[in-house]
């Protein structure tokens, strides 16, 4: 006789990039016991490959995982903590000051409200980027399989730079015909970007920078010298 099983209950949630409705339920305590271990290693790819497998185990719908852009990610995934563990995150937030043997008094315990996160997009932002006379390019955003590169990208290294830009071109245009970077060698792309002048791959730069984020503005107080403190906080790691 099989023993009874615990029924989850389940959630719906915004993919923010797509629009689409997603049913979700709550992460168990096997895939809370994965994320604790990942985090312990410290190691980005193991982090990685589980906040993956964990997305992918507690979304119902079907879903490319691969192509989530980096703020579905964090969103989804903040999202699926609160509905897990709790909505509230407890932070410590440092004062900025030197304060001697009070430094560790100058430490403020901050509830954050998971579900008051939300996808902040900057009305400059697009993906659509005219270049020169009539060709421009339209960007696709990084995907699970670009995060591992951007967190160790070494912003000196230019080849590792253009590998990124040139990952995440969908296609290029000119006037009214498309060049999908599907169907283009690797080399090309790469000569593309190579023949762009300085401010014209600033241009696509600009859309890496301006890309959406999960975002939450907090205030607190420094309690031994009561300085004011407002902080952005964004990425995941500011909530987790």
């Amino acid at each position: 006789m099989a023993l009874p099983m615990n029924a989850t209950p389940t959630y719906s949630m915004i993919i923010p990039s797509t629009g689409k409705t997603v049913k979700f339920r709550p992460f168990l305590i096997k895939e809370e016991k994965a994320l604790l271990i990942a985090q312990q290693s410290e190691q980005i790819p193991v982090m990685i490959d589980t906040l993956k497998n964990v997305i992918i185990n507690c979304t119902l719908d079907k879903i490319d995982a691969d192509s989530l852009a980096i703020f579905d990610m964090e969103y989804m995934f903040t999202q699926i903590r609160a509905k897990s563990v709790g909505e509230n995150v407890e932070l410590f937030l440092k004062c900025d000051e030197d304060h001697g043997e009070d430094n560790k008094k100058a430490v403020v315990k901050y509830n954050l409200d998971l579900s008051s996160i939300a996808v902040t997009k900057d009305p400059e932002h697009t993906n659509k980027i005219e270049l020169f006379g009539d060709v421009g390019v339209v960007m696709k955003y990084p995907s699970f399989s670009s995060l591992q590169k951007l967190k160790n990208l070494d912003t000196d290294n230019l080849d590792a730079v253009f590998e990124i830009v040139a990952e995440c071109i969908e296609y290029i245009y000119n006037n009214d015909e498309i060049f999908h970077a599907a169907e283009q060698k690797p080399e090309e792309l790469m000569e593309f970007l190579n023949n762009l002048t300085s401010d014209q791959f600033v241009k696509l730069q600009r859309f890496f920078s301006t890309m959406p984020k999960i975002t939450k503005d907090i205030e607190y107080g420094c309690p031994v010298c009561s300085k004011r403190f407002k902080k952005t906080l964004e990425g995941i790691e500011s909530f987790f």
